[in-house]
């Protein structure tokens, strides 16, 4: 098992998305725990994306689909001074894929970013 940090800062009324370094095997993601700080109000929407692509999107959400979109009615979580802990097992076969996430503050204040995503190898 690995895991994954990302870490910044989603400016107020503004987007920004983290990506990994390159994940040179395929793996499963197993686990997400997004952290989400007193005062979000439930206004900043996390989503969290399994790419070929390193591109980060900063006036938009990526392209691809997000990983919890499958089977969800939105493909995000949302907090208040609280951490979501998503058990979420998704199988990545690409080699050189990308983890993401992807910050959607409609706050007019600023607000960290702290997501780990914990992957374990295919075997």
């Amino acid at each position: 098992m690995k895991t994954i940090s990302f870490y910044g800062t989603c400016p107020a009324r503004g987007r920004v998305t983290l990506v990994s370094g390159r994940i040179r095997h395929a793996f499963t993601l197993r686990r997400i725990m997004a952290f989400f700080p007193a005062g979000c109000m439930n206004l900043m929407q996390l989503s969290f994306y399994s790419t070929l692509g390193q591109d980060a999107p900063s006036t938009e959400a990526p392209s691809e689909a997000s990983v919890l979109a499958e089977n969800a009615q939105v493909g995000y979580v949302v907090g208040e001074d609280q951490v979501k802990d998503l058990y979420h097992d998704v199988e990545v076969s690409s080699r050189g894929s990308y983890l993401k996430v992807h910050a959607y503050n409609q706050d007019y204040y600023d607000h960290a970013v702290d997501v780990q995503m914990f992957i374990e190898a295919a075997g």
